[in-house]
């Protein structure tokens, strides 16, 4: 109970990695705390708290089959804020769920953006941190924090090249002495995937499907132990008939469909590398590169940078979390990032 206390009314900084995909919160001396889905479903167009009917997690259990009168939106997009005030809504759910609100105390904020956004772009990410009741806010660069999380010391001298695949954007970074060196984005990720997954079973076999079937088969070619030559079925509904239907298909069809968006994010890589300091690009060949976001898992995409680059390339541990894991190490400088 007395410790319980004194958590209510110690002071205490947060990390939020506000993504597209999902929005996850660290908490120093406590860790993530909340990481879930960046989704809010309300009804009739209308965000007062008594049309929210499901922020997060649960949002994504009615995601596709709402009423008409229901909608779920994702209010990121590209990796920036796309809807201000849905996203000031979720954001103030989701610190009230992992219990920052109950604090006597305001949080010192940490929050991670990318590194490709206008000054419009990055005072919305304010504006969302804000509506926690923040002390003070500091932004973080996204490759930055993916870094950090990733257990290097951003310090050195010595190159490191990032590349955040996430849901919406893709960043390949090379930082050095604790900066950025130089930095090429991309609008495209895991979404572009999905989307074009999608697009592929409308066009090839006549059927829709939801986002989250897409987004399921991206999971198993994201499996280590994915075999493309495995068949599968898919469930969505005939374009002709409007009836419910099963298809089946092989993985290995699915590889084209996916290259095309992997290849702009290679074409991102490769941009950084030609833009790097010849001294540094001696680095990046010992040190190699490594990835981050949710993209990094798909089965052999960091061969095929490999292959397409030359340069060494290595998938982080548990990649999905590198930045808010970086956000939240990085709270120990957190006077570094303050901004607001």
């Amino acid at each position: 109970m007395n410790n319980q206390i004194l958590k209510t009314f110690s002071s205490f900084d947060v990390a939020i990695d506000l993504g597209t995909y999902k929005t996850a919160i660290y908490v120093r001396g406590e860790g993530i705390v909340l990481e879930e889905p960046s989704l809010i479903t309300y009804r009739n167009g209308n965000l007062s708290p008594h049309d929210i009917i499901a922020v997060g997690d649960e949002a994504q259990k009615i995601q596709g089959k709402e009423p008409m009168f229901v909608t779920t939106v994702k209010p990121l997009h590209g990796g920036v804020v796309e809807h201000l005030e849905a996203t000031q809504v979720m954001v103030k759910h989701f610190a009230k769920k992992a219990g920052l609100l109950k604090r006597f105390r305001k949080p010192n904020i940490l929050i991670s953006n990318p590194v490709a956004i206008s000054n419009i772009e990055r005072r919305a990410v304010r504006d969302v941190a804000s509506m926690i009741g923040s002390k003070s806010i500091g932004l973080i660069e996204e490759p930055i924090a993916a870094a950090i999380g990733c257990g290097i010391d951003i310090g050195e001298s010595r190159a490191c090249m990032i590349v955040d695949a996430g849901w919406g954007i893709t960043e390949a970074a090379v930082i050095s002495l604790g900066g950025i060196v130089h930095c090429e984005s991309e609008r495209v990720g895991g979404e572009l995937i999905i989307s074009s997954i999608i697009e592929y079973f409308k066009k090839h076999y006549s059927l829709v499907i939801g986002e989250k079937t897409a987004a399921s088969i991206t999971d198993v070619l994201s499996d280590a132990d994915c075999k493309f030559e495995l068949e599968m079925c898919v469930r969505g509904m005939d374009v002709g008939s409007r009836l419910p239907c099963l298809r089946k298909f092989k993985l290995e069809e699915l590889k084209a469909v996916i290259l095309s968006p992997l290849t702009s994010i290679i074409r991102t890589i490769r941009r950084t590398l030609e833009n790097t300091p010849p001294m540094l690009s001696a680095d990046l060949i010992e040190n190699g590169i490594i990835l981050t976001g949710g993209t990094a898992l798909l089965k052999n995409f960091d061969k095929l940078i490999e292959d397409q680059t030359g340069v060494p390339v290595r998938v982080a541990d548990d990649p999905y979390r590198c930045v808010v894991r970086g956000g939240g190490i990085a709270l120990d400088y957190l006077g570094r990032f303050k901004s607001a």
